[in-house]
């Protein structure tokens, strides 16, 4: 048990009788509870996630609600009493873990709290065999003194945006940069071409700092893997390949890639633009962007939100350029050298 401070009005609840009363908390094991115990809470998280991302999370939620009823759902729950007031899970993926979420009810997110959960885990991650690496971007997580937690050279921080761009339909292509060299072929998504994809993805993030904050951009294996999940998977929302472009060399090597998803009504997703390193600079990027928003805009979306690496600044100055804003700045958190 901690003793720790409350806030005002989770799940409707009258608070003001125990505003004054310290909490008496407690961490569970995601495993004794079921999907029915977390449903006011996922229904909170997935309010905020519409309000302020314009991200429809129900698609992840039912993922969380399936696992918890399979008792499968590796992970911990904040409890007040028998009241769920926050939750975080993980994956394990062989040699590390991916924490997947981290969110605590408005009324009880004190710093405090999150950090509980978020401690949990890793000393988990930090007794399982094997673990050499935990990974974690966390959208919900409202603290900038986790670093505080561990020690100097166990933590990197990777500052990120969630960036989104309203009235898309009224872009224009030179707003985009200018155009690709004549050389280079633009085409359709194909499933036919994920191995090179898988390749290109490699070869492009090959020392980028985005392959600091996820590891699977690190070889051809991760690459396939990452390709797989945002296809099959919602986590970035629901794959849509329309929307999806290749870019190909004169020797029809692909040289550029756009990956993208429908994450609400109205509302298309950026999962990935990547560009061979030779031709960077050179206007495939740009263009790559402008396909995908065109195609988003025939689908009848008149926004688009994706997220970037602080740090990466060439494609945050291209995605400002064409009216993508940051309404969320969130952290990546990479542990290692913890063994």
């Amino acid at each position: 048990m901690i003793t720790g401070v409350g806030g005002r009005g989770a799940y409707n609840l009258s608070m003001a009788a125990r505003a004054e009363q310290p909490l008496r908390l407690e961490v569970l094991d995601l495993r004794h509870l079921q999907a029915r115990d977390l449903a006011p809470l996922l229904e909170e998280e997935a309010r905020i996630w519409r309000e302020q991302l314009r991200w429809d999370f129900h698609a992840s939620s039912e993922i969380v609600r399936r696992y918890l009823d399979l008792r499968s759902l590796s992970g911990y729950a904040l409890m007040e009493g028998r009241l769920p007031i926050g939750y975080c899970y993980y994956v394990h993926e062989e040699h590390k873990i991916l924490i997947g979420d981290l969110f605590v009810s408005g009324a009880y997110r004190t710093q405090d709290h999150q950090h509980l959960l978020l401690d949990h885990v890793v000393e988990t991650a930090r007794h399982t065999p094997g673990v050499e690496r935990i990974e974690g971007q966390l959208l919900m997580l409202d603290s900038v003194a986790v670093e505080q937690l561990y020690r100097p050279g166990e933590l990197a921080v990777f500052e990120r945006n969630f960036m989104l761009a309203e009235g898309i339909g009224r872009l224009r292509r030179d707003q985009f940069g200018p155009a690709a060299p004549a050389a280079v072929v633009f085409g359709p998504w194909d499933e036919r071409h994920l191995e090179p994809v898988a390749e290109l993805i490699a070869r492009a993030y090959h020392l980028h700092v985005d392959s600091s904050i996820n590891d699977q951009y690190r070889s051809l294996a991760g690459a396939r893997r990452f390709l797989h999940n945002i296809i099959q998977y919602p986590g970035c929302g629901a794959f849509y390949g329309p929307a999806a472009f290749l870019a190909l060399d004169a020797t029809g090597r692909i040289c550029g890639v756009s990956l993208t998803s429908v994450v609400a009504e109205g509302v298309g997703h950026i999962t990935q633009i990547c560009v061979a390193p030779e031709w960077r600079g050179r206007g495939i990027g740009g263009e790559l962007l402008w396909r995908s928003l065109q195609a988003f805009v025939a689908l009848g979306c008149d926004a688009a939100s994706l997220t970037v690496t602080a740090a990466n600044a060439g494609a945050v100055r291209l995605y400002e350029r064409v009216r993508f804003r940051t309404i969320r700045r969130f952290r990546a958190y990479v542990w290692e050298n913890f063994r």
